[in-house]
């Protein structure tokens, strides 16, 4: 095999974009993790020092999660679950999404669910972010086909990896 074989331009280009889409993802994965962890941390100091007041703050900031998770979903039904029946379809090619109402609403409303206490996986959303990121990468340079899929799955694998970079830690 020759060198000229090894150093195929196209492949350089996947892995230049690969990267940055990786970088990108990672960086709102844990840009998410981060915020539910200190949500999370409020609420559990919160229990730890119940009183009246404080107890009535939770429950307010249930409630208003509560509504505020509501309509994101009713805005954007594909937000729901894990996300990872999602990305599927749109690597399979029979799913469309819009990766902006996506991105923001996968991310606020995984927030105020998972950092409110609710017992829901993180490893999903972190991929479903992570495919939003590329998709939206994607469309910014205006690719389609199977560069598009290419970067929406290095999208998710970012996600996946920074989501596992955490557990690793932790």
């Amino acid at each position: 095999m020759t060198m000229r074989r090894l150093v195929d331009g196209s492949r350089l280009h996947f892995i230049g974009w690969g990267l940055v889409v990786g970088v990108l993802s990672g960086t709102v994965v844990a840009t998410f993790r981060l915020c539910i962890a200190t949500m999370l941390k409020w609420i559990q100091s919160v229990y730890m020092h119940p009183n009246l007041l404080s107890v009535g703050v939770v429950v307010g900031v249930g409630v208003l999660t509560t509504v505020i998770a509501a309509i994101l979903l009713h805005q954007e039904p594909n937000i729901s679950g894990s996300g990872i029946p999602q990305v599927e379809g749109q690597l399979q090619g029979t799913m469309e999404f819009h990766w902006w109402r996506i991105l923001w609403r996968k991310f606020v409303a995984g927030v105020l669910a998972i950092g409110s206490g609710l017992f829901l996986g993180r490893e999903g959303p972190s991929i479903q972010l992570g495919a939003a990121v590329g998709q939206g990468v994607a469309a910014g340079r205006h690719e389609s086909g199977s560069e598009r899929r290419v970067l929406i799955a290095a999208g998710a694998a970012g996600g996946l990896a920074a989501a596992s970079m955490h557990q690793l830690r932790a």
